[in-house]
């Protein structure tokens, strides 16, 4: 039997990716496993793709040219405020998971704009921290800051806080159907074809 593949579409790091090349996937699948997930054995075989910071259509035309059991689309990239963006992204997301296969998709908790605010985390010798934090309805803005090895990055964003409705319409026109929601910031999809099977 062939080890399940999994493909996890992810930014890259503003102060490029750590010794450990998939630290960032790890988080990830940190906490979709606290969240009881088990799409993502130790047998899987993972790919990475990883995205610049700032994300263009044209970024999306490379990438695997396979399809893989899970697609994983992290790093908050739905929350994009450019909707056709957004469409692109799933879009990719969609078109790299076999028909029968499980696309997860991160994105920021959906009460957001009332919890957004200043915070810092530490881990492994690394201090992330998000700062200027501003809530202008329906947008979150702020400042990343990224501290590695004496150097320091700041990268402001701003994110397109989504409801659940929205989240669920945007897979939808990307040809996919939430089957359940994973944990607070997490959804599972099926293409929309196998759902109806």
């Amino acid at each position: 039997m062939n080890p399940r593949r999994a493909l996890i579409i992810r930014r890259r790091r503003p102060l490029g990716e750590p010794r450990a090349a998939n630290a960032g996937a790890t988080r990830m699948l940190e906490v979709l496993a606290e969240a009881g997930v088990d799409l993502l054995g130790p047998d899987t075989e993972r790919t990475t793709w990883l995205l610049p910071q700032t994300v263009a259509g044209a970024d999306l035309e490379s990438g695997p040219d396979e399809l893989f059991d899970v697609v994983l689309l992290g790093s908050h990239l739905v929350n994009t405020p450019d909707a056709a963006l957004r469409t692109v992204l799933l879009g990719a997301a969609a078109r790299h998971g076999r028909l029968d296969g499980h696309v997860l998709v991160e994105h920021h908790p959906l009460d957001w704009l009332e919890t957004a605010a200043e915070s810092w985390s530490e881990r492994d010798g690394e201090r992330l921290g998000m700062v200027d934090v501003r809530v202008d309805p329906p947008f979150v803005s702020a400042v990343s800051v990224f501290e590695v090895g004496g150097e320091v990055v700041r990268q402001p964003f701003t994110a397109r806080v989504l409801t659940d409705d929205e989240l669920r319409g945007a897979l939808e026109l990307a040809g996919l159907t939430v089957t359940r929601r994973l944990s607070p910031t997490w959804l599972e999809a099926v293409h929309a074809a196998e759902s109806l099977s």
